[in-house]
Parts: C-alpha cells; sequence; structure tokens
C-alpha cells in the first residue's frame, strides 16, 4: 500500500463524519445577497433544512479524503453542488458589520459539532471545539467566484483551504491562491501565508464569527443571543445585545465597528501574535465593554488620537490628528490603494467609499488638540537652565594665577550670566584642570575664572596657570 493511500484510509472518515455530527438546524439557500449588508442575508442563509436526512455523500468524496478536502463538495458544505443546496447542520450567519471585500458579495456558514459548546471564557478569544468548520463564498459580478474554509482538525490545529469555482458554478477545486481572470479583469485568491497574515491575530484562527459582530444589532443567522438561548456557549451570558456608545462626537459608533472588522479583528489587537501587536496600535473592540458607556478610554481611542506611528515607513506622523481627518496618517492609509503603503495592506485594492467618510467624520468632530498634532512646543529654557555657570567648580579655586594672585574667589557665574573676575585677580591662562560640565555647550572657558553662562549648561572657567583643578560634583 503506498503512503498516500494509508494516509487516505486514516483519514477516510473526514467528510462522512461531518455528515453524521451536525447540529439540527438549518443551512443556506443560494441566494447572492451579501450576509455581512442585509438583513435579510442571514435569514436567507438559514435555509435548505429541505435536504433532510437523504443526502448522500457524492462519489467523489470516497476517495477525496484528504484534510481539508480537494474538492469543495466534499467539505460536506453542499448537499447537491449543482443545486447550491447546502447540507443538513450547516448553519448560515452574518455579521452585524462585514469586512471589506472589494464589493464582494459573501455568504457564511459554520458547522459546530453536536452537543458540544463554544469556550467563551474569555470574551476576546472564543475557542471552538474540534470538528468545527467554517466557510465563506465570495461573488463578484453575480457569480461564486471562491469559497474559503477553516477547519479545526486539533486541539491546537486548523486547517484551511481556498477553493476556486470553475465558469459554470457546478464545481469548485483547491487553489493555491494568486491572480485569475474575472470578466473584463482579475481576481486575488489569497495564498495560505496571506490567510495566515491576517488569521494569526485570533489564537483561534476564526474571524468574523466573535461575540462582537454576532452581539451587535444587525448581525442575523446564528447570532450571539441565538447562541446564549441554545445554551451553545460555556459562559452563560446577558442577553441584551451589545452597544458601542460614544465619545461626544456622535459619530463613534460606525467608525469604531468599522477600524474592529477591518483592521482590529486581524492585526491592531492585543494578541501578541497579531501581525500589528508591536506597533500598539490597537482597534479590536472589547464586548466586555460595550454596554453603551462612553468609549473615550477605549484602546481605539487611546492608542490613536494624537499619538505619533512606530512603524519606520511613517514614524513620528500623528495616527489621528484630533479634528482633521485629512493630516490623519490612518484616513490615508485607508483611502488609497496600489502604492504598496494601504491599510489594509492585502486582500483589497478598492478603496471602501461607502464606509470611509463614517471614519473621516467621526476624526473631524474630535476636539482639536491646542498647538496641533504632537502637542505644543516647549517653552524656550532660560540661560543656564539645567546647570549654574561654573557649576562643578569655581574657577581656580585655591589656584594661583601664575603670578602669586589668586583667580578672584566669586569668579562663579549663576543662571548663565557672567561672572566677574575677582578682586585683584589677574587672568591667567586658562589652566589644564578645568572641565566642562554637562549640558555646557556653548559655555565659554573664563579667562582668569570668568564663565559666560551657556544655553541649558555652562562650562567652568580654567584655573589660573599651576592652580589646583575645579572640583567636580
Amino acid at each position: 500500500m503506498s503512503g498516500r493511500a494509508a494516509w487516505l484510509l486514516a483519514v477516510a472518515a473526514g467528510c462522512g463524519h461531518t455528515q453524521s455530527d451536525v447540529l439540527t438546524d438549518v443551512g443556506a439557500n443560494a441566494s447572492h445577497s451579501d450576509a455581512g449588508a442585509s438583513a435579510d442575508a442571514g435569514a436567507a442563509g438559514e435555509a435548505g433544512a429541505n435536504a433532510g436526512a437523504g443526502f448522500t455523500v457524492p462519489a467523489l468524496c470516497l476517495t477525496d479524503t484528504q484534510m481539508p478536502a480537494t474538492n469543495l463538495v466534499c467539505t460536506g458544505l453542499y448537499a447537491d453542488i449543482g443545486a447550491k443546496q447546502v447540507a443538513p447542520g450547516i448553519e448560515g450567519y452574518a455579521p452585524a458589520v462585514a469586512l471589506w471585500s472589494d464589493g464582494a458579495t459573501k455568504q457564511r456558514w459554520i458547522s459546530l459539532p453536536a452537543g458540544q459548546t463554544i469556550d467563551n471564557s474569555d470574551p476576546n478569544e472564543w475557542r471552538f471545539p474540534v470538528g468545527t468548520k467554517v466557510w465563506k463564498e465570495f461573488s463578484k459580478g453575480g457569480r461564486r467566484v471562491e469559497t474559503r474554509l477553516w477547519q479545526k482538525a486539533d486541539t491546537n490545529y486548523w486547517v484551511a483551504a481556498t477553493y476556486a469555482w470553475n465558469a459554470d458554478e457546478t464545481a469548485a477545486v483547491r487553489s493555491s491562491g494568486g491572480d485569475i481572470p474575472l470578466g473584463a479583469g482579475t481576481y486575488h485568491i489569497p495564498t495560505s501565508n496571506e490567510c495566515q497574515d491576517c488569521h494569526k491575530g485570533r489564537s483561534d484562527r476564526i474571524l468574523g464569527f466573535d461575540q462582537v459582530l454576532l452581539g451587535l444589532p444587525g448581525a442575523t443567522g446564528l447570532t450571539l443571543q441565538r447562541l446564549i438561548a441554545e445554551q451553545r456557549l460555556s459562559e452563560p451570558l446577558a442577553t441584551k445585545p451589545l452597544a458601542i456608545g460614544d465619545d461626544g462626537s456622535k459619530h463613534a459608533a460606525p467608525a469604531l465597528a468599522w477600524l474592529h472588522v477591518n483592521c482590529g479583528t486581524t492585526c491592531h489587537n492585543r494578541n501578541s501574535s497579531a501581525k500589528a501587536w508591536s506597533t500598539g496600535m490597537f482597534l479590536r473592540l472589547d464586548p466586555t465593554l460595550l454596554d453603551g458607556r462612553a468609549v473615550n478610554g477605549f484602546d481605539s481611542l487611546i492608542t490613536t488620537l494624537g499619538v505619533t506611528a512606530v512603524t519606520p515607513a511613517w514614524k513620528g506622523q500623528p495616527r489621528i490628528v484630533p479634528g482633521d481627518a485629512a493630516h490623519s496618517l490612518l484616513v490615508q492609509l485607508i483611502s488609497q490603494r496600489g502604492t504598496g503603503k494601504q491599510m489594509p495592506p492585502i486582500a483589497t485594492s478598492v478603496v471602501d467609499d461607502a464606509d470611509v467618510p463614517l471614519v473621516e467624520a467621526w476624526i473631524a468632530a474630535q476636539t482639536p488638540v491646542a498647538g496641533g498634532a504632537g502637542g505644543t512646543g516647549g517653552a524656550p529654557a532660560s540661560g543656564g537652565l539645567g546647570g549654574s555657570a561654573g557649576l562643578g567648580g569655581s574657577a581656580g579655586l585655591g589656584g594661583s594665577a601664575g603670578l602669586g594672585r589668586s583667580a578672584g574667589l566669586g569668579g562663579t557665574s549663576a543662571g548663565g550670566v557672567s561672572g566677574g573676575a575677582g578682586t585683584g585677580g589677574t587672568a591667567g591662562s586658562a589652566g589644564s584642570g578645568g572641565t566642562d560640565v554637562a549640558g555646557g555647550a556653548g559655555g565659554t572657558a573664563g579667562a582668569g575664572g570668568v564663565t559666560s553662562g551657556g544655553a541649558g549648561g555652562v562650562t567652568s572657567g580654567g584655573a589660573g596657570s599651576g592652580g589646583d583643578p575645579p572640583v567636580t560634583p
């Protein structure tokens, strides 16, 4: 028996197990409406229950038992792929706010193993039972283009695949990613590495099926409220819908929701595996705070408003200038494509013209900070601030001026004002013991112990020839 044949037999339960361990709920129909954009889409995504127990595994899947399967139909999503009839137990859902996907319409489904619950003990990082499968299907110009799958094969192990549809939408086969022809242009199917770039921002990989996006008003299908009512979460939650509060601008909620789904769920969050974690800019919303309270203390504000970027390409530029969207780096990046300096950096080549204005309006409504971005300039230091002239030793203290006369006591100048030469003191040459006090830039060695006050510091006068060196503090 070949190694591959042995592997196929070892995972032969793949498709069959998916069909027998399903929840007896509803699936989704063939509607092309974007599940994230309309309330009707979630309801449409729950049609298909008529598939019933008559579903049989396609003959193709008896040999296509890899994990993930080579053919989409063998993943268990469709009972009849030609008729687009979703298999029994596959449940449609739609997040309250959809990730921008260049105008593509999307449908989403999940299969949760029967009798098991989602571990929601960490509200920000749900953990799914082994056997969970999540699909997202993309359509452009009225035709299906790709379907993505994430499948939990073991406790800490997920497999993923993207399936490209054929022209007549009768089948979809695994793709390695890249550009494919579509109409008069091309369509980009993400590579495995591109998928990981985004999904590693979640400990258990799944994006969009979370407490925030299923709990906010507008979510449909398998929502947070349904999960609670059907006791499919490990920790009980209040059934009241979540609500994003305001910061006084009256524009916070839609802007923060958009930033959450397009930036925060993937890269800009406090999960140290997330791609943008090191930047310190965090845009993911915490569901435990979404009870309508003011958002002024949320990460989305305190890590952006008046804060400068640390990424080398934009280092020092203000992320958000309160009251000035045009000069805010965040707006500049989400408003451009194809320059190598865009956000999100991948998975989009078209600006979200419908929703970027939501972010712009929120920023424009912020109260400007006096002094502009970066804060007000520091007040000029008066001469000698940071160290008195001559501090660190009096000029020629106790030393001879070379002619038997001491370089006058009192030759120390304070506050940057030149001290006068001591009475009767003869100006000796700058002694070898003279030292510079830290910060003494601009100070000049005084002749005979006289010192000019330096900006922010001073230089002590030289000791007279043969004199003792100045005392160092």
